[in-house]
């Protein structure tokens, strides 16, 4: 069985740390994008219904003023 020293376990350590310190980053970067991809989705969408509604409401003008 090998004996490991302390030298070799500190630098195994190290670039333990060192990964899980890469991993987090881009998992965190993902999750920025997520949410970013999340709010202009979701910015896209309402202005669509804002518009819809619009017109609808300038459709329902129209026709009160034309039934009268």
């Amino acid at each position: 069985m090998t004996d490991l020293s302390e030298g070799q376990l500190n630098e195994g350590k190290a670039a333990y740390i060192q990964a899980q310190k890469k991993r987090n980053l881009y998992i965190g970067l993902a999750l920025f994008g997520f949410v970013v991809l999340v709010f202009f989705i979701s910015m896209a969408r309402m202005s669509q219904g804002i518009k819809n509604d619009a017109k609808r409401a300038a459709e329902a003008r129209a026709s009160i003023s034309a039934s009268k």
